[in-house]
């Protein structure tokens, strides 16, 4: 009887599938195959559940980068160890987004009433695996590791409760309606993204240090 304005809805990028080299604005052909169709069955029963006064906003997100959740954590634990190399060729795109951005996109999409309809939600500058993983040793101050080959890779998902294709496989996505509505990304280069990340991390420890 008195629904909701707007629905915004997470969905992803995934929806594109393994799109190797293809780069993928909203109009993108989506995949079929898993995990895919999954992310399609999400959006399918969005547009089944809305009613005609409502609007309506689909987020297709990326790899959001942040310190305490998300992937990232993890794959800096694995830096740290000595482990940071990239997972197979690393050729494989990370569309990727720092979480404030993410915050920022967010709540435009509940503010902003011009704002509808199906949005990739990701950096406007893409990277491969090997170029992420490279990134992160750097600013964590971690020397070169070697790849993680393939097979690796499916035992450490096994053992994690994962599925391997989520580290194998990638996209190169682009956010055209994001730039075209005027959002500015306050991180667009993965370097400075991270810098800024664990800078701040370093320096909220040396002053907890300094206090003691």
């Amino acid at each position: 009887d008195h629904p909701p304005p707007v629905w915004v809805q997470a969905s992803s990028l995934a929806i594109y599938g393994d799109a190797g080299e293809r780069v993928c604005d909203e109009a993108a052909r989506v995949d079929e195959a898993w995990p895919a169709n999954v992310c399609t069955a999400w959006e399918e029963a969005l547009g089944e559940a809305l009613l005609p006064c409502m609007r309506w906003v689909t987020l297709r997100i990326g790899f959001v980068i942040g310190r305490e959740e998300g992937a990232l954590p993890f794959l800096a634990r694995l830096a740290r160890w000595g482990l940071g190399g990239s997972i197979s060729k690393g050729h494989q795109w990370i569309s990727w987004l720092h979480e404030e951005d993410m915050d920022r996109v967010l709540l435009r999409a509940i503010d902003d009433e011009a704002m509808c309809g199906v949005f990739n939600v990701t950096a406007p500058e893409a990277v491969t695996n090997a170029e992420l993983m490279r990134e992160l040793r750097q600013v964590l101050r971690r020397p070169w590791s070697p790849p993680v080959p393939k097979p690796a890779v499916y035992l450490g998902a096994w053992l994690i409760g994962s599925d391997p294709v989520i580290g194998l496989t990638g996209r190169r996505c682009v956010p055209h309606k994001l730039i075209a509505e005027g959002f500015e990304f306050h991180h667009r280069r993965l370097g400075d993204a991270l810098r800024e990340l664990y800078e701040t991390e370093r320096a909220n420890e040396n002053e907890k240090e300094n206090a003691a």
